[in-house]
């Protein structure tokens, strides 16, 4: 999704699936169909399904052709949504497609009540407001330049939770237009990587309108943009990262729980995708099963930097009341709620349990910093 494609683009009348560019790596390597269904641990029904386009190649399949015949777990998921948004424009192409039809995949009441484009009195002028948004002149320009973005945008998304593709694009595009309007120095992951632990300190300040400015400009230090940005209807997502440009990185975060343990896990969570993962990829949280390695790194980074490794051993230990989790977080510097939220992780400590410990966010106090274009 980093690299949008421009409007002016060769669109073939043909879509061509991931199976045949491993049908291609299969014939030049003399590699059979069967041998090739053992490495990838599939039967050779899947494998047939893989070969004629009858199969999505998901989180965890990528992660397997990517260990089986080379190429980055990327370049497949990239493959796969190529695939899907060719076959779509395809379809869109010989059905046709009105511009009352295309703007119902986007959330617009809800994008009119946030601020992201103006009201709207009809479906004709619903379509003029998110052209507007978007930054295209019609329906065919947005499909050119955001339909591979809106694919690859769906693919992030857990196939355990309802996502409306429309409404996380135009989320991601809110997002990109605050991110580029806002200036911050280039991007340097040394110095990223130890603002993270001035942010640590940020995490006991109760009110977002008091430490979201000091992470914002903590974070604008080393290159990264942070952006608040509360999610429409059929948006599950709690957080992303994108770089807007090799110097310039993007988070953005949702707010999705209203929890110091969560908003905070998130944080840590993006923050890792940009120092981990480079500048090619966009990464997309929701609530569903962790699939790829992406994220389970992500998620030990994030626990690594809430509760270093020489204090794990205590963490796992640690007498399951109130003082003792405040004496805890209070050694190791950030707020109990996020150690309340581990333990519950963890399963040492019921979901209901300890939960005061937590702060509570209003929306009220997080759109007090509201970052508007």
């Amino acid at each position: 999704m980093t690299n949008i494609v421009p409007s002016q683009v060769f669109e073939p009348n043909w879509a061509v699936p991931p199976g045949s560019t491993v049908a291609a790596i299969l014939s030049a390597r003399s590699l059979s169909r069967e041998s090739f269904a053992d490495a990838l641990g599939e039967s050779i029904e899947k494998v047939q399904r893989l070969l004629l386009g009858l199969e999505t190649v998901n989180d965890d399949l990528a992660d397997r052709l990517s260990r089986s015949l080379g190429s980055s777990r990327a370049f497949w998921l990239a493959r796969e949504a190529q695939y899907r948004t060719d076959s779509e424009r395809i379809r869109l192409r010989e059905v046709g497609v009105s511009r009352e039809d295309w703007v119902k995949q986007f959330p617009t009441r809800e994008m009119a009540t946030l601020g992201w484009i103006g009201n709207f009195r009809s479906s004709d002028q619903a379509a003029d407001e998110c052209l507007k948004f978007f930054g295209v002149a019609d329906v065919a320009a947005w499909q050119a330049r955001y339909a591979g973005a809106a694919a690859v945008a769906a693919f992030r998304m857990s196939s355990s939770v309802k996502a409306n593709t429309g409404a996380v694009t135009a989320w991601l595009r809110w997002a990109e237009l605050v991110a580029g309007r806002t200036p911050c120095a280039h991007w340097d992951p040394e110095a990223f990587r130890g603002r993270l632990q001035i942010a640590k300190r940020l995490t006991w300040q109760k009110n977002p309108a008091i430490f979201l400015p000091n992470l914002r400009r903590l974070c604008a230090e080393a290159g990264v943009v942070v952006v608040v940005a509360r999610t429409p209807r059929g948006c599950p997502a709690s957080g992303a990262t994108r770089f807007l440009s090799p110097n310039k990185a993007m988070m953005v975060l949702s707010f999705r729980y209203r929890s110091d343990d969560q908003f905070w896990f998130t944080f840590f969570h993006e923050a890792a995708h940009l120092l981990l993962h480079g500048p090619d990829a966009l990464f997309l949280e929701d609530e569903g099963e962790v699939t790829s390695d992406e994220e389970r790194e992500a998620n030990e980074f994030a626990e690594a930097t809430m509760v270093p490794p020489e204090h794990l051993a205590e963490l796992v230990t640690l007498p399951r009341d109130k003082e003792s989790i405040l004496r805890f977080a209070r050694r190791i510097g950030v707020a109990p709620g996020l150690i309340v939220g581990q333990l519950q992780h963890r399963k040492r400590v019921a979901p209901d349990r300890l939960n005061r410990l937590k702060r509570r966010y209003d929306w009220d106090q997080i759109e007090a910093d509201r970052l508007i274009p």
